[in-house]
């Protein structure tokens, strides 16, 4: 019979090294592909560090001769151990794999934004030191027939719910606390296939972890692997209800992962002494406990980047807690369940002030010293490029940030383009009712006026004197009507000026120029000092405008004989300028009531984030300085 138990507890020992390539998949789901080789490799490393560290100090520590059921102290450098119990080595192998779980689980929730060093070195104190003293307070009897304080209290933890699973939930906590959060947490698309299989490899080698650990292969195992297989699906059941309370639209994928490894969790310290109705009740309570401690985290601003602390730790704990009023009352261990819930709450309570003390003192020596955290350019390039130097990932990186460079230029352009085309068509809806004001309005108004006069003098009685007026105001109508129909083209054709749209601004201001110099009483020069560069359609429209604008000033209201416009005098690399300057009569410009036309003017240059002057003294000419920033 020993060797058919010495068999299955080296089977269930394989299974619970199964959960290794269940951790590694699962966590691969959820980080970004820039830092899924670092998750790989930093598992591989810690399983090997504990492999080394737990077998030649964790084991002696946790399972050797107790002193005063505080420590254990044999064992060391596998002395004694063929001679100490039947279950000899294989019972050393079944618990490496118990510490190798508590030992990854933690370096899980700190994942992208930790260093590689660090992480061993936390690895090594946790796998020699954190795990096994509170393991032999609680299982230290299981090898050596012998008593230890918490077991002797009547403490009850079956497969691990706290000697595996809130301790490493308690240091994964405390990691998560010291290394803070992560820059960016939504930066890259999650691999929830990936995560979907990490679930099912860890539900099936959970069968290992709950059917070994009663080290013996008897009627039993079938209600242990059972009870395992209905908390996980009741988990699920209970997480997803949780999800529709909390109305966490789009969030129950991550509740059905949580509530399987929740209840799988949770079972852990109950498996062996539930009936199967107990473990559905237990698994589902778990579930729900589970995800609702996921969304409070969440508030709480701690940053699991796998959900390590909700599932283990609160997993944990609601497996503990709920295990005496669940349990069969032959099994309880101090006589009822309120005194079997109090004792839960002490082995938490110790649990907690053991694990997570150390822990927290473990990661803020670490980091005063060797320092925890990658820099924030290293978390943005990943570690697979930091720890590993992966050209795979380093070419990716580059492909990401030159995109997500262009993808912003764009964004800024596009955005700098849709608020100056909104303004420009308030400003172009402004002008259009000036001129249609100043010009054809006025016209149309001294039409009817003049209308209204030869009205009246078709009445009067005297012929001669009536024929003379009706002919001075009906040459005087047709030419008013001639004006208006006049400025309803001028007006028209500035609505879409064709010298403009087809050969640009400088197409544009030669138009204008040549007009002017077409009326005969003014002379007006366009020196290119510099070529002018490109400007898009808007900011075109804006400048032509502006230029427009203060040219219209010059010959309707300065009565100016001579106009300059130079474009490209000013040295400044990023702004290009125009300066207007007439030789007309002037204006104080301290004088703010000057009309419409300045504030328009100085309107459009502020839109286009440039500056605007302009010098003028009565008698003395004006000069308007634009200066427009190139992009």
């Amino acid at each position: 019979m020993q060797n058919i138990n010495t068999i299955w507890i080296i089977i269930c020992g394989c299974f619970v090294f199964f959960m290794q390539a269940g951790f590694v998949c699962y966590e691969v789901g959820f980080v970004q592909s820039k830092n899924v080789i670092f998750v790989a490799i930093e598992n591989l490393l810690t399983f090997m560090i504990t492999t080394v560290g737990f077998c030649l100090f964790g084991f002696p520590l946790m399972f050797g001769k107790t002193y005063h059921g505080i420590i254990g102290n044999s064992f060391w450098f596998f002395r004694g151990i063929s001679e100490a119990s039947p279950l000899g080595y294989s019972f050393i192998f079944f618990q490496l794999m118990f510490a190798a779980t508590a030992v990854t689980i933690f370096a899980g929730s700190m994942s992208e934004r930790a260093k590689l060093l660090p992480l061993q070195i936390a690895a090594f104190i946790s796998a020699v030191f954190i795990f096994p003293v509170y393991g032999h307070w609680v299982w230290g009897g299981l090898f050596l027939n012998q008593g230890t304080w918490l077991s002797d209290l009547g403490f009850i933890d079956f497969a691990g719910a706290t000697v595996v699973h809130t301790t490493a939930g308690f240091i994964a906590l405390a990691g998560s606390i010291v290394v803070g959060k992560r820059i960016k947490t939504k930066n890259g698309k999650s691999n929830i296939p990936f995560a979907v299989l990490g679930v099912f490899i860890l539900w099936f080698a959970w069968f290992g972890f709950n059917g070994g650990s009663i080290l013996a292969f008897n009627d039993k195992v079938g209600l242990i692997l059972l009870n395992t297989n209905l908390a996980a699906g009741s988990g699920m059941l209970g997480a997803l209800m949780m999800n529709m309370l909390l109305q966490r639209k789009g969030g129950y994928l991550i509740s059905i992962f949580n509530g399987v490894l929740g209840g799988l969790v949770a079972i852990t310290a109950d498996s062996y002494y539930l009936e199967p109705i107990a473990a559905l009740g237990i698994g589902f309570l778990s579930g729900m406990i589970v995800d609702l401690s996921r969304y409070l985290l969440d508030k709480w601003n701690v940053d699991d980047a796998v959900g390590a602390v909700p599932i283990h730790l609160f997993g944990g704990i609601s497996g503990i807690l709920l295990l005496p009023f669940f349990m069969n009352a032959e099994y309880l261990h101090t006589g009822s369940r309120i005194s079997q819930f109090l004792v839960q709450i002490l082995g938490l309570s110790v649990n907690f002030c053991w694990a997570f003390g150390m822990a927290f003192l473990m990661f803020k020596i670490i980091d005063k010293s060797a320092g925890l955290r990658v820099t924030a350019e290293e978390e943005e390039k990943g570690l697979n490029i930091v720890e590993f130097s992966d050209i795979y990932s380093w070419e990716k990186y580059m492909e990401i940030s030159g995109y997500e460079t262009e993808i912003k230029q764009k964004n800024d352009l596009l955005r700098k383009q849709a608020r100056l085309l909104t303004v420009t068509e308030e400003q172009e809806k402004t002008k259009l009712a000036r001129d249609l004001h100043d010009g054809v309005g006025q016209s149309l108004a001294a039409l009817k006026l003049i209308l209204g006069m030869t009205k009246k003098q078709l009445l009067t009685s005297n012929a001669e004197i009536k024929q003379e007026k009706l002919l001075k105001n009906t040459e005087k109508a047709v030419v008013l009507a001639e004006n208006s129909i006049d400025e309803i083209r001028n007006v028209l054709n500035n609505l879409k000026p064709e010298q403009l749209k087809e050969n640009g601004l400088i197409g544009g201001l030669e138009a204008m120029t040549k007009d002017l110099n077409e009326m005969g009483n003014v002379s007006c020069k366009l020196e290119i000092i510099k070529p002018i560069p490109h400007f898009d359609e808007t900011i075109t429209l804006n400048i032509y405008r502006i230029i427009q604008e203060a040219l219209t000033n010059a010959v309707k209201h300065a009565k100016a004989q001579n106009v300059v416009i130079s474009a490209g005098t000013t040295s400044k690399y990023d702004f290009y300028d125009f300066k207007i300057e007439d030789d007309g009569i002037g204006f104080n410009t301290e004088n703010k009531e000057n009309g419409v036309g300045i504030p328009s003017m100085s309107d459009r240059v502020k839109m286009l984030g440039g500056r605007f002057e302009i010098f003028s003294g009565e008698g003395k000419g004006t000069k308007v300085v634009v200066e427009v920033p190139i992009d």
